[in-house]
């Protein structure tokens, strides 16, 4: 069934999945709205700004193996499924909406309806609904895009269950029980990123944001080649490695003083 998601760009609201919209607007122009399904992998063209490659060679599923072991290290099983999970949606979430809704894009803009779903809960709104032509009647009638708004537009409005703040304290939460000071440092990333994008709106930090949650899903927590990209036509985007983990920094900076 059909679903409208919880952005995220934030991950905090990846990660309590969809909410259904209870009606529909009267007319499908609509700006700053997104349609998901949640839980897909969806393989489409990339946007520029997220599209780098990095110089970091990925981990081999071996050196992924040791490496969870090392990091899950003290952590019960429920403590490590529950990690697991969390990071897991909060990717596949976001990737989707990296992939098929430009949604770094969208967050260029610091004044875009969508940076609602980091700075509120509850009803938001993240769209206008009109009815013909924006531009013609703008022109005709000489008015503002907010005149025009406010005189033929219909709020779209959605209800965001999580926004940037309880993010932040569900990512809190999961830190007490990680023993391993690097993993912890890698939380503490996600943390501080989403308190910056939540005073900034600066659309720098969630994509930042995004990227720690992919290396972590596929290159820690998961091996994201193997468990992931079978099920894909194209496994590209789950094979990038964007290297911004701290738990590999050691490795790395040990690897660059044998050579």
């Amino acid at each position: 069934m059909k679903k409208k998601c919880v952005l995220f760009v934030l991950c905090m609201m990846f990660l309590v999945g969809c909410s259904e919209k209870n009606e529909e607007p009267k007319k499908p122009i609509i700006e700053e709205n997104i349609e998901t399904e949640s839980n897909i992998i969806v393989e489409e063209e990339t946007v520029e700004n997220n599209d780098i490659q990095t110089e970091n060679a990925a981990p081999t599923k071996k050196e992924v193996l040791a490496m969870r072991e090392l990091v899950l290290d003290g952590m019960s099983d429920d403590e490590k499924e529950r990690l697991t999970e969390n990071i897991k949606v909060a990717n596949l979430q976001m990737e989707y909406a990296y992939l098929n809704d430009n949604i770094f894009d969208k967050l260029s803009d610091k004044d875009s309806l969508y940076w609602n779903y980091f700075d509120q809960k509850g009803d938001i709104q993240i769209g206008w609904a009109y009815e013909g032509n924006k531009k013609t009647v703008m022109n005709e009638e000489g008015i503002t895009e907010s005149e025009f708004y406010q005189k033929y537009g219909e709020p779209v409005m959605e209800y965001n269950r999580f926004d940037g703040a309880n993010f932040v304290e569900l990512i809190q939460d999961m830190q007490k029980s990680v023993q391993n000071e690097s993993l912890s440092a890698d939380l503490q990333q996600l943390i501080d990123l989403t308190n910056l994008a939540i005073e900034t709106h600066e659309v720098e930090y969630a994509n930042e944001i995004y990227k720690i949650l992919h290396d972590l899903d596929y290159f820690l927590l998961r091996y994201g080649i193997e468990d992931v990209g079978k099920y894909t036509k194209d496994g590209s985007v789950v094979a990038k490695y964007y290297g911004v983990l701290m738990v590999y920094e050691k490795d790395k900076n040990t690897s660059s003083n044998e050579r």
